[in-house]
């Protein structure tokens, strides 16, 4: 019996060591989440903008640190100071315009060119304020300007918010900082 049993046993040991080996490759794999399983990580975020102030002649805003200001309109009511301005991405695809007089005026400097068409205009009365909105784009498709300027009905005091960009993608892109442009905005009349 011992002879049989000896025989045997080597073949029983084999089989074991095998069928425990597969049990552990299963349980393995069930503890290792499928790849399905795995929640998404969120897309990552563009770090928190820094901003600088911009002064003009009657109004200060803060805009990106890493855009370029350029003074855009002398100001018709100051010796000194610009009525507006605009400020570049480093990349050069976004730039914001901000057009913030002592009390009214007419924005020349965002005048429709001979290369541009509008493409879309509006116009609503908001609480007492009139809120024009209008798109202008290049002819060649190249980029884009759309504005909105909001004026009191009965005094007439104005400003314009503007924004260039090359493409959706950048406008998506720079959606949070333009806002945080806009908001901003503070006006001085004396």
């Amino acid at each position: 019996m011992w002879r049989k049993t000896k025989r045997v046993f080597p073949v029983f040991l084999i089989l074991l060591l095998f069928a425990c080996s597969k049990k552990s490759e299963n349980q393995e794999a069930k503890s290792v989440p499928q790849k399905d399983a795995v929640p998404a990580k969120p897309a990552p975020q563009e770090p928190p903008l820094s901003y600088k102030k911009y002064k003009g002649a009657w109004f200060d805003i803060a805009y990106p640190f890493s855009f370029k200001a350029e003074n855009s309109q002398k100001s018709s009511t100051s010796i000194t100071g610009f009525d507006s301005a605009v400020f570049t991405s480093a990349d050069g695809s976004v730039q914001f315009y901000i057009f913030s007089p002592q009390w009214s005026g007419d924005a020349k400097d965002i005048a429709l060119k001979s290369n541009e068409i509008k493409t879309d205009s509006s116009s609503e009365i908001i609480n007492g304020l009139t809120v024009k909105r209008w798109t202008i784009q290049a002819k060649d498709g190249s980029y884009f300007r759309s504005y909105e300027s909001t004026s009191e009905t009965a005094s007439n005091i104005n400003k314009i918010f503007g924004i260039k960009y090359s493409s959706q993608k950048e406008l998506d892109r720079y959606r949070q900082a333009y806002l945080h442009f806009k908001n901003s905005l503070q006006q001085y009349a004396d």
